[in-house]
């Protein structure tokens, strides 16, 4: 007997071996093709059960392919192959034709799910083309469409998932995240999440603090499923999913429900699970790589104050400033985060002004002193090729701003300023009227805090200016 033939296109020769293996183990054949031009070729050499399809492939994108494929024979079940559950690019594809999509990684059970169903379809199919009865091909049409609708809110609700984790950036924020979720999906069931201890091999009950036994399938990575009834033959399904973190097991998520929850379930939390573990791999990567570089930018700070004993610790008081009038305001933890990086960082881009202008000991002469004027440019320019950095960015560019629009490097005014710019500014300002130079000794805070009463609306926000001197002259 002939095997049914899976035609895999793919330009990742890794990902086209790793899926026809798959199928393999699975009883059917498989051809392989780098790209669409092959694949077009290859399809004479059939017929094939279904086409397995990358989208963004050299010479001809899936999208093509799969519209050739259609005009070709309009029955070739045409499954994508995505890296993400991105709706808009799977929604376009089945408008093109496709009729369902895989996602990264691949597991034998979910490709075993796709080709019964392919191979269920193939036989409505077959069945369907022995009626000529228009209401039968009305039928047929109703159902695809029905199909197409389901699919389509499943992808969302991937997606949906997706979004979730994507924007979550703590790991206890992500486990939080996993149970919730799963409660939505599961409507009753009883969802817990017990963390590995890694020193003793089982599982944490963060709620009682007891330690659990950890099934062996689940340390080596399986689903593990069990059947409880009790005397009063009351029925439990427990399954207990890994967490899988860089190939070791991270903790598991127990599900208690009083019926098994079925392929379409199972297949949402494993995905739910996949998306929280890449999330929490780049956390962890993503906190490491911030913590290097924030603390290699705070030493570039300090070396700068360094250079000049008459602004030591400069940046370190505008960042106390800044955080005690923040203290005055309504800011979330976010932009109190933000200002306390931006407020350590405003003058990184003295570190490209010559020394001879900056440690000089006498006033700047006009030309000089457009030179400084350039160092919060510089700072931005220092930062924005960092990611992590974005929204410092542009608050240590607008620093030196005016709330008339008389500052520099933009001449912005009022709300056009970066609001949290213009604490800044008063913070910087505060510090040098009230720090000594070669040139002038400086004001008290009492003269300082005038100053700043005279400047408001002109250099200064009027209202920060007023919260700041609040809470300067009652601290």
């Amino acid at each position: 007997m002939m095997h049914e033939k899976v035609l895999i296109v793919d330009d990742d020769p890794g990902i086209r071996s790793t899926i026809s293996e798959l199928i393999q183990e699975l009883g059917f054949g498989t051809e392989t093709a780098p790209d669409g031009l092959d694949a077009l070729e290859m399809l004479d050499s059939g017929p094939f059960l279904c086409v397995f399809t990358d989208i963004m492939m050299p010479n001809m994108t899936g999208l093509e392919l799969i519209r050739k494929i259609k005009a070709r024979d309009v029955s070739l079940p045409i499954i994508v192959i995505t890296g993400y559950a991105s709706v808009e690019i799977a929604i376009d594809a089945m408008k093109c034709g496709a009729s369902d999509f895989i996602s990264k990684p691949f597991k034998v059970k979910q490709i075993e799910i796709l080709l019964n169903k392919v191979m269920r379809e193939k036989s409505l199919l077959e069945e369907n083309r022995r009626f000529s009865d228009a209401l039968h091909l009305h039928r047929l049409i109703d159902n695809l469409v029905g199909q197409l609708e389901d699919k389509k809110e499943e992808i969302l609700s991937l997606k949906e998932i997706s979004d979730r984790i994507i924007r979550l950036k703590g790991i206890r924020d992500l486990v939080g995240a996993i149970v919730d979720v799963s409660t939505q999906i599961l409507d009753e069931a009883q969802v817990t999440f017990f963390p590995l201890s890694r020193k003793t091999g089982r599982l944490l009950d963060t709620d009682s603090g007891k330690e659990l036994s950890a099934d062996p399938d689940l340390l080596l990575g399986h689903i593990v499923r069990k059947h409880h009834a009790n005397s009063h033959l009351v029925e439990r399904f427990e399954t207990v999913f890994p967490l899988m973190i860089e190939g070791q097991v991270f903790g598991a998520l127990d599900i208690v429900s009083h019926s098994l929850l079925g392929d379409e379930k199972e297949s949402k939390i494993q995905y739910l699970l996949n998306r929280s573990a890449e999330r929490m791999e780049n956390v962890a990567l993503y906190e490491g790589l911030y913590d290097n570089m924030l603390s290699t930018l705070k030493s570039m700070a300090k070396i700068l104050d360094a250079r000049d004993p008459h602004t030591s610790q400069h940046s370190t008081r505008v960042t106390s400033l800044s955080m005690t009038l923040a203290d005055g305001l309504l800011l979330t933890q976010e932009e109190r985060d933000t200002l306390y990086i931006a407020a350590s960082l405003h003058d990184i881009g003295k570190v490209g002004i010559p020394d001879n202008i900056l440690l000089k000991p006498s006033g700047l002469t006009d030309e000089e002193f457009a030179v400084i004027k350039k160092h919060p440019d510089i700072g931005a320019d220092i930062l924005k090729s960092l990611p992590p950095m974005i929204r410092e960015t542009e608050i240590i560019r607008h620093h030196h701003e005016r709330y008339d629009g008389r500052g520099y490097p933009l001449g912005l005014k009022a709300e056009e300023i970066p609001y949290l710019s213009r604490i800044i500014t008063l913070a910087d300002s505060f510090d040098a009227m009230t720090s000594d130079r070669p040139y002038r000794k400086g004001m008290t805070t009492d003269e300082a805090i005038q100053e700043i009463d005279r400047c408001k609306g002109g250099q200064f926000d009027p209202a920060l200016a007023e919260i700041f001197i609040q809470k300067i002259s009652h601290p």
